[in-house]
């Protein structure tokens, strides 16, 4: 018998080579593989373009000045960040259900690298999607409004269509984050729709001056801000509001690194 040696150089050059592009795409893999992934991705562009078409419709005979006519094509959005949201909490709360999260991190042990490929992937997926759909909700919008609309040139239009995008990439890796801490889709599906849309409407009860200092930094109202194009006292500018918000994704984000760390799979 003979003993098979091998080489320290060839040894060396596997141990180093890159984990995270490969389990990007193999999450890329997944993520096309999944039949529920288009049915999400196309309810949430319907959402944005169908709802922002029946909402330009009901204001196409409204005198100019009493509506935003970029707020109003593009209010689908709050109906699509549902189906986005919900899509981020699956992606991983899916393979903990099934069990195949165990398989996962065999193959890949590096658990933070396969954290951080899900929400790579699907952030990027989401701001794809998400700025094709408010480009096409904001031109069909326009075209029904007519005399109404306005052009992309107007101010804020276009910065609201690329802030839908980055708005929904980031609520896709901060809804990822919360499947990873909570594990559970229930329960991480009712952690995202209280954070984003029932606790800014509860604390609308407080008295006006602390709305200001704290309602327009709960996460979805931060992020709103982008793609906001009337700012008040009450909302933060949008470029800082998208910044809050990214600040809580990457937060969360961090946090559901560490529990991952801490508890087994």
């Amino acid at each position: 018998m003979t003993a098979t040696t091998v080489a320290p150089a060839a040894l060396t050059a596997s141990t180093r080579q890159p984990v995270l592009p490969n389990l990007l795409r193999s999450e890329w893999a997944k993520v096309r593989s999944v039949r529920s992934t288009y049915w999400t991705l196309a309810a949430a562009v319907v959402a944005m373009i169908g709802y922002g078409a029946i909402n330009s419709a009901s204001h196409a005979g409204s005198r100019p000045g009493t509506f935003d006519p970029v707020l109003t094509s593009l209010s689908g959005v709050l109906l699509a960040q549902l189906a986005i949201g919900v899509l981020g909490v699956l992606m991983i709360t899916t393979e903990y259900s099934t069990g195949m999260i165990r398989s996962t991190f065999a193959a890949a042990p590096q658990r933070h690298s396969v954290i951080i490929a899900k929400a790579g992937v699907l952030g990027a997926a989401a701001f794809t999607v998400g700025t094709a759909a408010s480009l096409s909700a904001f031109l069909t919008g326009q075209a029904i409004m007519g005399a109404h609309g306005v052009s992309l040139a107007s101010p804020g239009a276009l910065r609201s269509v690329i802030g839908i995008g980055l708005y929904l990439g980031l609520l896709s890796i901060f809804a990822v984050a919360l499947g990873t801490i909570i594990r559970r889709s229930a329960g991480a599906i009712a952690a995202l729709v209280g954070l984003i849309l029932i606790l800014p409407a509860l604390l609308l009860t407080l008295p006006a001056s602390l709305q200001g200092t704290v309602v327009r930094f709960l996460p979805g109202n931060a992020g709103q801000a982008i793609f906001t194009t009337g700012q008040d006292s009450s909302t933060l500018s949008p470029w800082a509001g998208l910044a809050v918000f990214a600040l809580y994704a990457a937060a969360a984000l961090v946090l559901a690194l560490v529990i991952l760390r801490r508890r087994d799979a």
